[in-house]
């Protein structure tokens, strides 16, 4: 009689258990929401991450999606009918119509740890391959191409001249695939950064173009960007002589809010000009490096302020 009651109450138990969810394992259920329209030539996406298990599900990352990156941080896990949301900045594919996106999430579900989302992009319509130009650094003198693929409906010869001089556009023959394209050409006569958007008319959109000029000194990074808000540390600037004479710094000027101590990394050879930002006080205009002298320019370094897309006159 006892060996019965035994194996009920057993029964009972697990009958028990099992309506509690206590044999349940953690699922995830993964709902894209529509996709922004393209905006300055990105789109945003989000996901709804939903534990529709009985078990705490724990997120262990998302796979590298192509063109996308996560702009948000995912918690380490969701209790059951706990959600979270997944946002995304994608950017916008050339196509007049939408590009699916995989987007794999790896969670301890175990009937689908590598959770595959087929996501659609809506499409900024046919562009300039590749969409962006950087040329790099580039010395005084010298010059440095980039050639650029068009569709097919662009009056190239009627493209506008660059209004940087350093910069020129130059038709290229059609290729075998009957596509066309132009030649990027950059040769600074001067020193500092060039941000330049080539006007590819109507339907297309400016392609946008940057490079850097040097000429002796060479600044890496080439400008300075002020944070949003707070006082507190800018990227340091490395600054490399890049011909025989050695690099001699009498004076360095700073813009308001801006502050900068140099630092010898290989005497004669190369510095390091440490910057703080002071804040709502800290505005926009040029870092100007000076020789021995205290007066001949050796370097300006541009500082755009939160907010300030401007290249400062150097």
């Amino acid at each position: 009689m006892r060996r019965v009651d035994r194996a009920a109450a057993l029964a009972l138990l697990a009958a028990l258990a099992a309506g509690c969810g206590g044999n349940e394992t953690p699922r995830l259920k993964a709902t894209a929401l529509p996709a922004s329209a393209p905006l300055a030539g990105t789109t945003d996406l989000r996901v709804q991450l939903r534990n529709i298990g009985g078990r705490t599900l724990a997120l262990d990352g998302v796979g590298r999606i192509c063109a996308c990156a996560a702009t948000n941080d995912l918690p380490a896990a969701l209790v059951p009918g706990a959600s979270a949301m997944l946002d995304l900045r994608c950017r916008a594919p050339r196509s007049a119509s939408a590009v699916q996106r995989e987007i794999v999430l790896r969670t301890s579900d175990p009937h689908e740890p590598a959770t595959v989302l087929s996501v659609p992009l809506p499409g900024v319509g046919p562009g300039a391959v590749p969409a962006a130009v950087y040329l790099g650094y580039v010395a005084v003198g010298d010059t440095a191409v980039r050639d650029v693929v068009l569709p097919s409906a662009v009056a190239i010869e009627s493209l506008a001249r660059p209004t940087d001089g350093a910069l020129a556009l130059e038709p290229l023959p059609s290729r075998a695939d009957g596509a066309r394209g132009v030649r990027v050409r950059f040769a600074p006569t001067r020193a500092g950064i060039v941000r330049a958007a080539l006007d590819l008319g109507p339907g297309v959109g400016p392609l946008p173009v940057v490079a850097v000029g040097y000429d002796g000194v060479m600044a890496m990074p080439s400008e300075v960007r002020v944070p949003t808000a707070g006082n507190g540390a800018l990227p340091a600037i490395t600054l490399v002589v890049t011909d025989d004479a050695p690099l001699t710094i009498g004076r360095v000027e700073y813009p308001a809010g801006i502050q900068g101590e140099l630092r010898t990394v290989v005497p004669g050879k190369q510095v390091r000009l440490v910057l703080r930002a002071r804040g709502a006080a800290a505005r926009s205009g040029a870092i100007r490096i000076l020789g021995a002298d205290g007066a001949t320019s050796l370097l300006t370094i541009p500082v755009l302020a939160a907010g300030d897309d401007r290249v400062p006159a150097a």
